[in-house]
């Protein structure tokens, strides 16, 4: 028999143990070192959009219940996902609907990859990239911008492949693009307004960003290229169905080195980062909970799309050569399966 606890906001999580129940009075309490650790419950399938915020609010409370830094990427991703509902509102994309789809089979794949890591069924777990990044959530040394990282590692460059293939089925991948790249302003519309609430609870990186001013547009240029990359990837997948295996192979390894680097750079690696982050860390208020919630401040309020991170005209984009390819995969997800 599963137990539970019971947190302030009437959401109940079960415990991976079988002790006693425990209550957790207010949002920013943390469970004590001596309690069962405690799994987020099994989220719902999402069908649509609302559904999703609906899904990572589930996971944002639990992440403050127990001060769990899932709940990094997960502040990140609502501000994300609150800034494309409201351009589809707006009239932003071409296609809205179609950009629903798209961002709510997305979604499920970072749900599913939650729910195998805290319900796992057999032998049947998340996904090579998901379980580095979850396991990291672990990590005591890493930080706010390093959890967040390694959470847009997994789900762009593992999850958005087949994601964007699943959004047009059967049909040829280039009237997504301009959608598309309108995703990637949305994203990195958002950095500016994420890095003044990191700064606020880790003050290292105050004089971090006066020490390197571009740092906004190095993690603009990081992000466009791997969403860029994911694109090429749905590109391949669309061409090459008899080689899907190999790809989602070698995918997951490479992400998910990736990702483990993200966590946890070694000594060697660039010189300087990994005292960069040392630092960094060093300064960063402990207190998880109290830092998510300072993260979920302006993520009702996300920015709007800042055309000037959208390609400029006639600026090619890469693989614009192939971006007429079919997608010949039908309704199966050629990568990323969770």
């Amino acid at each position: 028999m599963s137990h539970h606890v019971m947190i302030s906001k009437g959401e109940i999580f079960t415990t991976a143990g079988h002790g006693p129940s425990y209550r957790v009075h207010g949002g920013s309490t943390r469970m004590t070192a001596d309690l069962p650790p405690v799994g987020l419950t099994s989220l719902p399938p999402a069908e649509t959009i609302d559904d999703v915020l609906r899904n990572i609010d589930v996971v944002l409370d639990w992440s403050i219940a127990v001060g769990s830094k899932i709940g990094y990427f997960a502040a990140l991703y609502k501000r994300v996902t609150l800034a494309i509902r409201e351009a589809i509102i707006a009239g932003v994309f071409d296609d809205g609907a179609r950009m629903e789809r798209m961002d709510v089979e997305f979604a499920r794949r970072y749900f599913d990859a939650l729910n195998a890591y805290f319900q796992p069924d057999g032998n049947r777990g998340p996904t090579l990239p998901w379980e580095v990044a979850f396991v990291g959530g672990k990590h005591d040394r890493a930080t706010m911008l390093q959890h967040m990282l390694a959470g847009l590692n997994a789900h762009i460059t593992f999850d958005l492949a087949p994601a964007t293939l699943l959004a047009a089925p059967g049909q040829p991948l280039s009237p997504l693009e301009a959608d598309f790249n309108r995703v990637n302003a949305l994203l990195c519309s958002q950095i500016p307004g994420m890095l003044d609430k990191v700064e606020t609870v880790s003050p290292a990186v105050i004089w971090m960003r006066r020490l390197v001013p571009s740092e906004i547009f190095i993690l603009q240029h990081m992000l466009t290229k791997l969403r860029r990359s994911a694109w090429l990837s749905a590109v391949f997948a669309a061409m090459n169905p008899d080689r899907v295996t190999e790809q989602v192979v070698n995918q997951a390894a490479w992400t998910a080195a990736i990702g483990a680097w993200y966590l946890d750079p070694p000594a060697s690696a660039f010189g300087v980062f990994p005292r960069l982050v040392k630092s960094v860390a060093r300064r960063e208020r402990p207190d998880v909970a109290a830092n998510i919630e300072v993260l979920l401040t302006g993520a009702q309020t996300p920015a709007a799309m800042d055309e000037r991170y959208l390609p400029k005209r006639g600026q090619p984009t890469a693989g614009s050569s192939i971006f007429r390819a079919r997608n010949s995969s039908g309704s199966s997800a050629p990568a990323g399966k969770a």
